[in-house]
């Protein structure tokens, strides 16, 4: 849900596609909220260290062209998205 919350922030995708990401979570009985407690700090640190990023934060997000890998992600917004979905400080 995190990533489908991203690449709308991004313009990547509007708000019809977000929901569609939602209701094939559901379908699969998959959560769309994160886990209760977590923290944005243990968040942005393990997004970090992903086996993608090269010194940037870099996310597989939806968008126009299908999902491809995003370079470069500014971390305000992600702490936004992140915000968005009720993660702590």
């Amino acid at each position: 849900m995190f990533a489908a919350l991203l690449a709308r922030r991004l313009g990547r995708v509007d708000d019809e596609r977000v929901a569609l990401h939602r209701e094939v979570l559901a379908r699969f009985d998959l959560s769309t909220e994160l886990p209760a407690g977590v923290s944005t700090a243990e968040l942005m640190d393990a997004m970090q260290r992903d086996k993608k990023a090269h010194h940037d934060l870099t996310f597989v997000l939806d968008g126009p062209r299908g999902v491809e890998p995003v370079r470069g992600v500014e971390p305000d917004v992600v702490l936004a998205t992140l915000a968005e979905m009720g993660a702590n400080g």
